[in-house]
């Protein structure tokens, strides 16, 4: 049994596809692109009341530079304000470097150990 070809809807397809496949999208253009790139944000397997946010160094991130240090801080507000997991607030508890032994398949530089802390309520008196 032959099937009848829809010629219209085999043309507007194949321009769809032609179209779509010329566009150029640059990720590298993205603002958060570095951001996902050199750091992430993740719940400790062994559980606990932190997070850990691992960032990769690079020549243009170096571990002891001031502004380095600020881009970074700049992605971590980033993730916590995307992920929510406390609001605004939050402190840095712990700043190292990787452990030779320790679990990173992707291979991070740094780690920083970060909790959420209690928001006060305003004085109501």
């Amino acid at each position: 049994m032959l099937r009848r070809i829809n010629y219209p809807a085999l043309v507007l397809w194949l321009l769809t596809v032609l179209v779509g496949g010329c566009t150029e999208v640059n990720m590298h253009d993205s603002r958060d692109f570095e951001r996902h790139t050199l750091s992430q944000l993740s719940v400790p397997l062994e559980g606990g009341d932190f997070y850990w946010f691992d960032v990769k160094l690079t020549a243009a991130m170096p571990a002891d530079n001031a502004a380095a240090e600020a881009q970074r801080m700049a992605w971590l507000a980033s993730w916590m304000t995307a992920r929510s997991p406390c609001g605004q607030s939050w402190e840095v508890l712990e700043r190292r470097p990787f452990d030779f032994l320790e679990h990173n398949p992707a291979h991070f530089d740094l780690r920083y150990k970060v909790r959420c802390t209690p928001v006060m309520p305003a004085d109501s008196a």
